[in-house]
């Protein structure tokens, strides 16, 4: 069989690889035991070092023993001499007196020397016998002394042994730490590296931030400047179709534009935050929340067709007290205008209608708290109405007249309604109108007050419109009162008025609520003099008598001060053109 050079090349690679393979495994047998006999050297060093350490304590003892041997031996011989030399000197005292004594003491002498020296030589024998057997005890530590000796020495070979093995691991060491001082730089290096690279990272996104913050700006600029070219297209556009309009209506027209601007901006604003929101809600959709804020929305849609409701009835009752406060001004401007003279008395219009009923309650929603909610705000509404029942009407009436003032402004009038219209009637609408705008911007731009200030002030405007209104009620009703009461004695007694003046048709007024009687805040009401003093108390109880009994007597002012007067009233509650809806 022929082989390809490929099968030559791949068995090539294959022995390369086996030798190289069993080279490695070989190299790891190696190290493996290099390690093991490491170990052991470890092992048995460890336990030489104990055997030496038990040695050297039980020589420490042995020497102990030997140094207490040695000194009760030099005791013993110093005490054998000095019984040796007492001896001797008992000696010579007994060869010095044995001339002077006789036999029989001799012989008693002898045997009493005789028996006191048995005691006498026995302690010395004692200490000989010791004294040799610590010489057998030295000699055996003296053989055991060179036992441990040739063992020390054994084991200072093992130690320089382990000691050279400690060196060639050291050089190892030493060469691992020089590699591994040679990746440590390398690591430096790359740190530093990465150090610049965030760096120039940080610089980079502060950029794109001061971009982004420019950018912004530029789109707030772009928005105010859109804003400002559509405010000066509209204020353009008004004065070229409004070119005669005095100065007046010119600023109040600055104002409205001004006004409309806040406005856009606002609106953009609440547009920019909306999709804002809306992106936030993309970036991070919860079911949980998108369930919560369906719920809130189904119930603010809810509330918002209610609150349409109310704003229909309200539109409503705004245009019967629109109605209302225009036969007012019909029969002061026909009771100024016309001579007196004896008119029959027309009947009283119908009463207004009740206002409708509430509307229903709103679906119950999925949130179990917004029905708690709800049912505690209709307890605390059904508690409060009859506390704050004429506050609120109070302030319905106000927001009725101010949402009339502000949506019945009619800048553009057509030539045909402005052609029919009378000059004066046009100029006095348009001075009602002026004013009234000024009211509305002076009552907004003026600076928010404390809550007993404003309930202060507020209770000061209700005390004298009603002052104003029962002053204008007494110079309508005081002029012709007592005429009237000549002329036709028995019109009091069937409950009809006299005419004020011949030829106009009075009619009687229904009596109406405080609540009703609508109240203007405009900077340009000033009281006027009063002869009578009202009780702030009393004050609506006051306006509402004067509309009901305007035959009362009170002091009659003069016929100049009843005109000025009554143009200053009606010019205060006369309503702009295009209120009625």
């Amino acid at each position: 069989m022929e082989h390809s050079p490929s099968q030559d090349t791949f068995s090539q690679l294959a022995a390369i690889l086996e030798s190289e393979s069993s080279d490695l495994s070989e190299e790891d047998g190696e190290e493996e035991a290099l390690l093991q006999e490491r170990d052991e050297a470890k092992e048995k060093l460890a336990e030489f070092e104990q055997a030496s350490q038990a040695l050297l304590a039980e020589l420490s003892s042995l020497e102990d023993e030997y140094e207490i041997e040695k000194r009760c031996r030099e005791q013993a011989e110093a005490y054998a001499a000095q019984m040796n030399r007492e001896n001797m000197k008992l000696k010579r005292i007994s060869a010095a007196l044995l001339p002077m004594l006789s036999p029989g003491d001799l012989v008693s002498s002898s045997n009493e020397d005789e028996v006191p020296g048995e005691p006498l030589l026995d302690p010395v024998c004692q200490y000989w016998q010791q004294i040799k057997d610590l010489q057998a005890k030295v000699s055996q530590l003296w053989c055991e002394k060179k036992e441990l000796a040739t063992r020390v020495k054994e084991l200072q070979d093992l130690v320089q042994h382990l000691q050279e093995q400690l060196e060639e691991e050291s050089s190892e060491k030493q060469s691992l730490q020089a590699f591994v001082k040679h990746h440590q730089q390398a690591l430096k290096r790359v740190k530093r590296a990465s150090r610049l690279v965030t760096k120039e990272y940080g610089e980079v996104s502060r950029q794109l931030d001061l971009e982004h913050e420019l950018r912004q700006q530029a789109e707030e600029f772009a928005r105010q400047m859109l804003v400002k070219q559509e405010k000066a297209n509209r204020q353009s556009t008004i004065l070229m179709q409004n070119a005669g309009a005095d100065s007046q209506l010119l600023q109040a027209l600055e104002e409205v534009a001004k006004m409309a601007g806040a406005l856009k901006e606002v609106t953009l604003e609440h547009q920019a935050k909306v999709k804002d929101l809306e992106a936030q809600l993309a970036e991070r959709p919860q079911l949980e929340e998108l369930h919560k804020l369906q719920a809130a929305l189904d119930v603010a849609v809810e509330k918002q067709v209610c609150l349409e409701r109310q704003l229909l009835q309200a539109e409503e009752r705004n245009t019967e007290l629109g109605d209302k406060v225009k036969l007012l001004e019909e029969n002061a401007k026909l009771a100024d205008a016309s001579p007196p003279g004896p008119c029959p008395t027309a009947p009283p219009p119908p009463p207004p209608p009740p206002p409708p009923p509430p509307p229903p309650p709103c679906a119950s929603p999925v949130d179990p708290l917004l029905t708690i909610r709800q049912r505690k705000g209709a307890q605390k509404a059904k508690r409060g109405t009859a506390d704050c029942g004429t506050d609120d009407c109070k302030a319905k009436a106000v927001e009725e007249m101010m949402a009339r003032i502000r949506s019945g402004v009619v800048l553009r009038t057509t030539r045909g309604d402005a052609e029919a219209l009378p000059k004066s009637v046009a100029a006095s609408k348009r001075r009602s109108t002026v004013m009234e705008l000024q009211g509305l911007l002076s009552a907004m731009n003026r600076p928010t007050r404390k809550s007993s200030q404003r309930k202060g002030s507020q209770k000061h405007r209700d005390t004298q419109l009603e002052s104003i209104l029962q002053r204008r009620r007494r110079i309508v009703d005081c002029p012709c009162q007592a005429q009237a009461q000549q002329q036709h004695p028995a019109a009091e007694a069937t409950g009809h008025r006299t005419p004020l003046y011949p030829g106009v048709a009075t009619t009687r007024v229904p009596s109406l609520p405080e609540a009703e009687l609508p109240r203007i805040p405009s900077p340009n009401m000033q009281p006027c003099p009063d002869t009578s003093e009202s009780q702030p108390g009393d004050s609506g109880t006051a306006a509402a008598r004067a509309l009901q009994h305007p035959e009362e007597k009170s002091p009659t002012p003069r016929p100049c001060q009843q005109r000025v007067m009554c143009l200053q009233t009606s010019r205060r509650i006369a309503p702009s053109p295009g209120n009625k809806h």
